[in-house]
């Protein structure tokens, strides 16, 4: 039953059929140009929502004697950056206005006591206070954290 506004469907044996009778047919050389370069364009191009920063993109910023840091992203409330430190570096305590997370990229660093390698993952909750952050050969840390640049 079709009611006046409804277009009448095909039955899917029909269409199968159809398709069966029909013999293959490649696009022209022109279209298929057209197609493969529409579709690589939509593949290669970055949806606007997405951040990349690329390893030669951002400056380093000088925070004491060798240690730096180059901010990746940040809004109202987080921040994230990448913290380099030379060999024998060290941070001083502090404390944290949210959870900050560091991932050791390179290196080792000695956080909060305990020493961490490439790979190792630490959390510092939301309010307490850690040592000083040290490293014997120096290392590239991912941190994620409050966007607080003076927490205590």
């Amino acid at each position: 039953m079709n009611s006046k506004n409804t277009p009448p469907v095909l039955d899917a044996l029909l269409i199968d059929a159809l398709a069966s009778a029909s013999p293959a047919e490649a696009p022209s050389a022109d279209a298929s140009a057209r197609m493969r370069e529409q579709l690589f364009q939509r593949v290669h191009q970055p949806a606007a929502d997405y951040l990349f920063v690329h390893s030669h993109q951002g400056d380093w910023i000088r925070l004491r004697r060798g240690i730096s840091q180059k901010l990746l992203r940040e809004d109202a409330q987080t921040r994230s950056f990448l913290l380099r430190m030379e060999p024998g570096s060290r941070l001083p305590p502090h404390d944290h206005a949210l959870d900050e997370e560091a991932l050791v990229l390179e290196g080792d660093a000695t956080i909060n006591g305990v020493l961490c390698h490439a790979g190792d993952y630490h959390l510092a909750p939301h309010g307490k206070p850690h040592d000083w952050l040290t490293t014997e050969s120096g290392c590239l840390l991912f941190i994620r954290g409050a966007a607080d640049r003076h927490a205590r």
